[in-house]
């Protein structure tokens, strides 16, 4: 679960194992634990591992199945204005609505 989407994200980031690593401030090993199921990160990690890659803790320790970018704007709506994020949702609704009609769902 975490091992996976680990690699996932670092990969989808295009970096290295290194690079997270660095970036991290970790060696390069205690992130092949994390991708090999060997080890988990501590939370003070596990905390910086999400803020990095823009997701959850959730994300990272669930077997969801939710992509990162919907939890990013998640995560996004969730810091604006009630009345921002209520005109943002319902123009989201209808463009979802309308692209639903265009393929012949409803």
């Amino acid at each position: 679960m975490f091992a996976q989407k680990i690699k996932e994200l670092r990969e989808q980031k295009g970096i290295s194992q290194a690079e997270l690593a660095r970036d991290l401030d970790i060696t390069q090993s205690t992130v092949g634990n994390w991708e090999s199921d060997v080890r988990k990160p501590p939370t003070s990690k596990l905390i910086k591992i999400a803020d990095y890659f823009g997701v959850s803790t959730d994300y990272l320790l669930n077997d969801e199945k939710i992509a990162p970018e919907i939890l990013m704007l998640t995560r996004n709506l969730t810091s604006l204005p009630e009345e921002d994020r209520e005109f943002l949702l319902d123009n989201f609704k209808n463009t979802i609505d309308l692209y639903l009609k265009s393929k012949g769902q409803s």
